[in-house]
């Protein structure tokens, strides 16, 4: 499934729809589309679309949710209710539950080749998944690289025992080829695929997951809030907060640990 952009924006025209409010159909849409890079519109897709819009921090609670319901009038003249999202809960500021190490640790023992090189490569540097999938050979010589996304730019260094790994992998090709060159669908689908042999419930297996397991393990291991801001690429350390924030489960397991005598 495409987003018929031209066709919904003439619609949107014909009903005589307030230009202001067709201009801001047309930002969310394009935004959509642009993220999509041709991949398909699916529930899935849409989920990880609307928590990156939350992560990337540009946004206020109320903007987020216009962008929903505005995706949502589109789905529904599309014909695809199915799709719609549900809006952001302005009490709720956690995000979906993400994979912890030992899952995380199944999940590579579960999948091997350039999917586990993917698992490996965004689980030890916390990048997204599109900025993943714009690594190219020339990227494992030096120290750090420099990551490009919403027009700002930041350094990033990958693990020398990651780049070992990802040099294996691309022995023989040209410098300028791209390292994880399919689309972000197919990885998106085969970490589902992997994820019921690694016994991981397949809602929390998706590549912003992998992300976020790294920014808790980061923290976890003692590391700092506004170190790690600045390593996600957060525009603001209240987004970057979020990680800190535990799970009913993290929650229980940290109470288990308590002994005071």
């Amino acid at each position: 499934m495409t987003i018929k952009i031209h066709e919904y924006l003439l619609h949107c025209r014909e009903n005589e729809l307030a230009a202001n409010t067709i201009k801001n159909y047309a930002n969310t849409l394009n935004g959509l589309n642009d993220w999509l890079a041709g991949q398909a519109l699916t529930k899935e897709s849409l989920i990880e679309y609307k928590l990156i819009l939350k992560d990337s921090g540009h946004y206020k609670l109320t903007t987020l949710n216009q962008k929903i319901t505005a995706i949502n009038i589109y789905l529904n003249w599309d014909h695809h209710p199915e799709l719609t999202l549900k809006q952001f809960r302005h009490q709720s500021t956690a995000h979906r539950e993400s994979i912890n190490q030992n899952e995380y640790r199944r999940l590579l023992r579960y999948s091997t080749g350039e999917l586990r090189l993917l698992i490996l490569t965004i689980g030890n540097t916390g990048l997204r998944i599109s900025e993943v999938c714009g690594l190219r050979k020339s990227d494992l010589e030096g120290r750090v690289i420099s990551v490009e996304n919403k027009g700002k730019t930041r350094s990033v260094a990958i693990p020398v025992f990651v780049k070992k790994q990802l040099k294996k992998f691309m022995a023989g090709k040209d410098d300028r080829e791209i390292i994880f060159g399919k689309t972000q669908s197919w990885y998106r689908e085969k970490l589902k695929e992997v994820a019921e042999p690694a016994h991981v419930k397949k809602s929390k297996v998706y590549p912003h997951s992998l992300r976020h397991y790294f920014a808790k393990q980061f923290i976890s291991n003692g590391g700092d809030s506004t170190e790690l801001q600045q390593m996600l690429g957060h525009a603001s350390i209240r987004t970057t907060t979020i990680y800190t924030h535990m799970d009913p489960n993290e929650l229980s397991d940290k109470f288990r640990e308590i002994h005071n005598v």
